[in-house]
């Protein structure tokens, strides 16, 4: 009798080892959630980090040729679009002497450059010459302005198409998102340039 309840007191009931592998199964799911809500977080933060110095590269490149522009090889005025998401001016950008028709504008989140050489005599701008380059990808601005222009006293011309010639200071705003729809925090990236060539204290 006593040899009978020490072998039923030895291993696990069916139950029990149920119970164990219910709990080992839930604890590995709930294990595989957390690193796999790890790997997208940490992945989201690699390629946002990346969008954002892409951004800050694109952001110099701008206030460099912006800040140079001057008037065209055909005596035009420096400013030529002055819209929310579409700036096109004129500028020396590679410093050969000639002087280019350059525009930045979003295209479906990325933000693109529109270069233009002149050519020809009489000298000219043809459209169809235009060559495109990316400058920022995850541009998450929507309808939002990505240039805002200001007059000599730093006031926000609202029409500034019909007062090209009031531009005396541009604002460059983009928010970078990689994910939008999933992680809604947007990084703000903003630059004031002064063209050299429209400052009223020369």
């Amino acid at each position: 009798m006593l040899l009978s309840e020490r072998d039923n007191s030895k291993g696990f009931s069916l139950i029990e080892v149920m119970a164990v592998l219910t709990i080992s199964v839930i604890f590995t799911m709930i294990s595989s959630d957390f690193i796999a809500q790890g790997f997208r977080s940490s992945t989201f933060v690699y390629e946002q980090d990346m969008a954002v110095q892409s951004a800050r590269k694109a952001q110099d490149i701008m206030v460099k040729e912006i800040r140079k522009a001057n008037r065209a090889e055909t005596g035009e005025y420096l400013l030529d679009t002055v819209l929310a998401q579409t700036f096109t001016f004129y500028s020396d950008i590679d410093s050969d002497g000639a002087t280019e028709k350059v525009r930045y504008f979003l295209d479906n989140n990325i933000l693109k450059k529109g270069v233009i050489r002149a050519v020809g005599s009489p000298v000219s701008y043809p459209s169809g010459n235009e060559v495109f380059s990316i400058l920022a990808r995850y541009i998450n601005n929507g309808a939002n302005p990505i240039f805002l222009y200001y007059d000599k006293n730093n006031l926000l011309i609202n029409n500034p198409a019909l007062n090209k010639q009031e531009i005396r200071l541009i604002e460059i705003s983009a928010k970078i998102n990689v994910s939008p729809e999933k992680a809604p925090k947007d990084f703000n990236i903003e630059a004031d340039v002064q063209i050299r060539n429209l400052k009223d204290n020369l």
